[in-house]
């Protein structure tokens, strides 16, 4: 076989190959077009893994860009808490499923992946997929003492202490007691494009602390159930600082976020905390200037109100601040 004719065949396969891979790609936009069918079975557990028998589910499919067209299916689950979705969609599928007992778990099944060849035959792979979802479920919802907090920050670079009982700064500046946290605002501005705020977030000694988490966004209980006994740090910097062209540093709780706290903790000879409260502060945590550039900070938290419970299960309906 000569040299020529060698180079020749090769080049025809690598032809056919890339029109193989453009077939598949044109198959995969025909289905973001026009909708391909998919199936996938879903099991429902709880935070142990255990099935969650009968679950109510409602999920809809999109056969077009138009939610209007939605296709949705309502149903149970089985005993083993699963049950099987089959239809048509351009893209994805949203679910909601919801027990008595738990938290509501709602979010989106993708079909299609981007850059993936995700359609064969004219169907969404892989098919019949098994996928497991989390139904949270209701413990021990407790009392806390919850509060939106909005509150003008007396001045610039100097620390003030917060009492989460009371829910406002301690005295003079407030009617607190007792500085669970100290926060202090620092603030440079040019214009609306350039400048720099910081807050610190501190605690009163070397025991208390404070520990970032994320939110469980597909939960409607999106926290933790218990704080945790360790990884505690003493501070949390949160801060921007842009000019006109570009963001130089962002570090901030943001609405996807969330900060566990441990205060009024005393310890023994060793160090090792004896007593402590614990709660959370959900973010995002704002701040910033208002209109008569006065700092201003905002935020909401859940104070448990005894002693060494680690519990963050709050009962909306049991307000300690009666709000």
């Amino acid at each position: 076989m000569s040299r020529i004719f060698i180079v020749a065949v090769t080049l025809l396969a690598c032809r056919i190959c890339a029109i193989g891979g453009q077939d598949k790609l044109a198959e995969v936009e025909r289905a973001r077009q026009y909708g391909a069918k998919g199936r996938v079975v879903i099991r429902v557990v709880d935070t142990t893994g255990k099935p969650v028998e009968m679950a109510k589910y409602s999920v809809a499919l999109f056969p077009s860009d138009s939610y209007a067209e939605a296709d949705v299916r309502e149903g149970r689950a089985d005993t083993n808490g699963c049950f099987a979705i089959e239809g048509v969609t351009v893209a994805d599928m949203a679910y909601v499923i919801t027990k008595d007992g738990h938290y509501r778990t709602e979010g989106k099944y993708w079909f299609y992946r981007q850059g993936e060849n995700c359609v064969q035959g004219g169907c969404w792979q892989p098919w019949g997929l098994t996928n497991t979802i989390v139904l949270k479920e209701r413990r021990n919802p407790i009392p806390m003492l919850a509060k939106r907090v909005e509150v003008s920050i007396p001045a610039r670079d100097v620390p003030y202490g917060f009492d989460l009982e009371v829910g406002d700064w301690v005295v003079p500046h407030g009617k607190g007691m007792h500085a669970d946290l100290t926060m202090s605002y620092s603030s440079h501005i040019v214009d609306m494009l350039t400048f720099s705020n910081q807050l610190v977030i501190s605690c009163g000694n070397q025991a208390n602390g404070l520990r970032r988490a994320s939110k469980e966004m597909w939960s409607s209980f999106i926290s933790a159930y218990e704080a945790p006994t360790a990884g505690y740090q003493k501070q949390v910097v949160l801060s921007v600082d842009r000019n006109r062209n570009m963001v130089i540093k962002y570090e901030e709780i943001d609405g996807d976020n969330y900060l566990i706290f441990r205060v009024r903790t005393s310890v023994d000879d060793k160090g090792s905390a004896v007593t402590a409260r614990y709660g959370k502060i959900y973010g995002p945590i704002e701040y910033g200037d208002d209109d008569t550039n006065q700092g201003v900070v905002r935020f909401t938290y859940y104070f448990n109100p005894i002693e060494n419970d680690r519990n963050l299960e709050y009962d909306p309906a049991r307000n300690l601040f009666g709000q």
